[in-house]
């Protein structure tokens, strides 16, 4: 890890990716060389633009590197005491942390600032190299021109050489995106909202544009991941900005450190579903009737059935907003499901307690990104408003993939919601790109669907066309291109088939310059690639199906030359093996 970084610095970048993927595309450090790097990563002469058009995609050609060696070894030939206190100076903040956190190399976020120390000292060497070519120049000339010669030479190799290959890619002045997507994250929700978010990417920019730009303070954020602790805990039972304290009924005794941190399913055969307020009770009751015990002499809590409920009271879901009165017919008596776990941690604890007392006074929603994992398996009733899924006593829509309040998004994403400038914004950081975007495509398109579904087309069309108008055609990924591919399929179902065709080139471009960089690898970077070879295939031949269908003939049979091209290029890479 530390290599990549020291490279990535000082001998060129291929891309902002982590370099976790341990593949030839994502995140390697590259030269600029092609033959050097060609070694490691394959042929360099036919890279998609996917990685050409990168503006992280930075060619030092080793001079940076070359340049702090050849200083490195001057200072340690002329002065060893001085080189070694910048030897230090290298290695311990940098090789020496490494070695001191045992730090393994797939981390959950990029750790370079551990080591711009590092960093820093052998900048000081790559200045001390300007020496070095000095001296050598006053072999052939006068000191005075060898110091002009050695600066402007180095001057140009290094510091005017990074700045037009990186500064691109670390001009942040015209990207909003992490503040307008926490924008819109707050305005999915409906006044004095509890707001559940997962990790720090989902939090950090909420907590900014709460405390910072004073957005929506009426909206109680909860951190999932912070919710395991007993201080985070503690934190929700107080009242913030305009939030009241949350509805946590738990003294704090009850959830202390080392107290019910996991509580384990045993199953007790209770009929049916059990009000959720009883099993909570049970499972933090300190009566010993409550409890199982162990062979160790030791007891605890456990939860007693994984068949929940929460019965409704109509008249409070509407009163609070939660069920327009028009609606109201369709509240169910009771919300039942089950519990998809054989545990409860100390964070799915607290948000049963929120569950079970809310008795649905404040609006209850999960951000778009919180997996299903951590609903609780509540899943069945969250409603997409934009970017926060709301939690709603309705009959389930087993036949929806993507149940929504369809007119109130629609309203969001229309006149709420902002875009972070993402289509004129000079540049886009890797997140942008590939956390914020693909969930921004997949709003557009369920929103889409959607209304078309419910007997919206033209509104339908609108959306379609805000997509055009504030997105830019980014494909981080090949799963990215295949939710393109349904965003085309709609938009030739209204008849918007200047967007179809329009949506289909683009992918088309896309899948193209992946397919004619994989067929150059070699076979072991090929089967490196082999699920976005197979996901590339795979929407070609859904563009073939889609053409046909639409009357597309030009399209279509440049997509069926291009399937065509492709199996005889990588059929053989999937070819059944016999047994």
């Amino acid at each position: 890890m530390y290599t990549r970084y020291l490279l990535w610095n000082f001998a060129g970048r291929q891309n902002d990716a982590d370099g976790q993927s341990n593949n030839a595309t994502d995140g390697n450090w590259l030269s600029g060389i092609k033959p050097i790097d060609a070694l490691r990563l394959g042929n360099q002469s036919n890279l998609p633009p996917t990685i050409t058009t990168d503006k992280a995609y930075n060619r030092l050609f080793f001079l940076p590197l070359i340049l702090g060696l050849i200083g490195a070894f001057y200072h340690f030939k002329r002065n060893q005491k001085d080189a070694g206190v910048v030897g230090l100076m290298f290695f311990f903040t940098g090789i020496a942390i490494l070695l001191y956190l045992n730090q393994d190399p797939l981390q959950p976020r990029e750790r370079d600032y551990a080591y711009a120390g590092s960093f820093y000292a052998f900048a000081i060497w790559i200045g001390i190299g300007t020496l070095f070519i000095a001296e050598k120049l006053r072999k052939v000339t006068t000191a005075q021109l060898s110091a002009v010669g050695a600066t402007t030479v180095c001057l140009l190799a290094v510091p005017v050489l990074m700045a037009f290959q990186e500064w691109d890619d670390h001009d942040r002045s015209t990207k909003t995106t992490p503040r307008d997507m926490a924008y819109n994250y707050l305005n999915s929700c409906a006044p004095n909202a509890i707001l559940f978010t997962y990790g720090d990417n989902d939090t950090y920019p909420l907590w900014y544009i709460q405390e910072v730009e004073n957005v929506r303070p009426d909206v109680r954020i909860v951190n999932l991941s912070l919710l395991g602790t007993d201080w985070y805990v503690r934190q929700m039972k107080q009242k913030m900005n305009e939030s009241a304290p949350l509805p946590i009924t738990m003294p704090n005794e009850k959830f202390e450190a080392g107290i019910r941190d996991v509580t384990y399913f045993n199953d007790s055969k209770l009929p049916g579903n059990t009000e959720l307020k009883e099993v909570f009770d049970f499972m933090t009751s300190d009566d010993p009737r409550a409890k199982v015990e162990y062979e160790s002499g030791g007891s605890a809590n456990y939860l007693p059935t994984k068949n929940l409920k929460l019965t409704i009271n109509p008249d409070e879901v509407v009163k609070s907003g939660t069920v327009a009165e028009a609606d109201r017919s369709k509240i169910l008596p009771e919300m039942d499901w089950k519990y998809p776990g054989n545990y409860v941690t100390k964070d799915n604890l607290a948000m049963m307690d929120i569950l079970a007392h809310n008795n649905w006074k404040r609006p209850i929603y999960f951000a778009i990104t919180v997996g299903n994992d951590n609903m609780m398996g509540l899943d069945k009733y969250m409603y997409n408003e934009g970017f926060a899924y709301h939690l709603m006593p309705l009959k389930p829509d087993t036949t929806a993939s993507d149940k929504s309040n369809t007119l109130l998004m629609y309203n969001n994403v229309m006149n709420k919601f902002r875009w972070g400038n993402m289509k004129n914004a000079s540049y886009l950081d890797h997140e942008s790109r590939t956390m914020f975007y693909p969930v921004i495509l997949r709003t557009f398109l369920s929103l889409t669907e959607n209304l078309y579904k419910e007997g919206h087309p033209d509104l339908a069309k609108k959306v379609l066309h805000r997509y055009e108008e504030v997105m830019p055609d980014l494909n981080p990924y090949t799963d990215v291109a295949i939710r393109k591919f349904y965003l085309a399929d709609l938009a030739f179902q209204l008849n918007e088939r200047k967007t179809g065709e329009d949506i289909v080139n683009k992918i088309i471009n896309y899948v193209s310059g992946q397919m004619n960089y994989f067929s150059s690898m070699n076979d072991d970077n090929k089967r490196m690639a082999g699920r976005d070879i197979q996901l590339c295939l795979s929407v070609t031949n859904e563009l073939v199906k889609l053409t046909k269908e639409n009357n597309e003939t030009a399209l279509n049979q440049k997509v069926t030359a291009m399937l065509n091209d492709y199996q005889t290029k990588f059929g053989a890479m999937f070819q059944q093996q016999p047994q």
